[in-house]
Formats: structure tokens, sequence, C-alpha cells
């Protein structure tokens, strides 16, 4: 019997039932998460006021609570964007944005 790694049937699976580009968005959103304290070294709890939205066509948008935490990934974005890509491989993420999200802590 010949055993494959869970995500060859993953992929598999994702591309069959056409969800291949939902499977790809949620796991640049997680990404997101993994690195997000280091790249927000210094700012403690930031996960609790930055979170990934969605991602759709190179595009990661980020819920953020207020326009200082907006402003905190604005001036960080370009690191954002090259350490994501670097993560990757590849380019994954051209452009960044935030939106506010007004309903208190995620």
């Amino acid at each position: 019997m010949t055993f494959y790694p869970f995500q060859d049937f993953l992929k598999r699976a994702a591309n069959k039932y056409g969800i291949s580009k939902e499977m790809e968005a949620a796991k640049i959103c997680n990404d997101f998460r993994a690195i997000m304290p280091e790249l927000l070294k210094g700012i403690p709890q930031a996960d609790i006021y930055i979170q990934p939205a969605f991602y759709k066509n190179k595009t990661l948008v980020l819920n953020v609570l207020n326009p200082a935490w907006a402003q905190e990934i604005i001036i960080r974005r370009p690191k954002i964007i090259a350490e994501m890509n670097r993560k990757a491989g590849k380019e994954i993420i051209k452009n960044l944005y935030t939106q506010l999200h007004s309903s208190g802590q995620y």
C-alpha cells in the first residue's frame, strides 16, 4: 500500500471541489497570524487589535480596531509584504490594506 502526504490529499481534494483559492486564502491569513508577533515586535498583544480579514487577488486586507493600528500597518507595509512573500517562496502579496473593524476586541 502506498501512503501519500496529507497535504497532497488536501490539494487534490481542493482542486476537485473547486475550493483551492479559498484554501490558499485561509493559509495566507494563518501565515500572517503566525508571523505577526515578529513583524510587530515590541508591540504587546497586537494580535488583539489586528486580524486578517481576507485575501484575494494578491491583496491581503487586515481588520484593525482604530486608525492608530492602521497607521502601524501602513508604516510596516513593505516589511509585512516582503516577509509574507519570503515565507511563501513566491510573490503572493502585492497589496496590503486595512479596514476599520469597530466591534471591540477580536
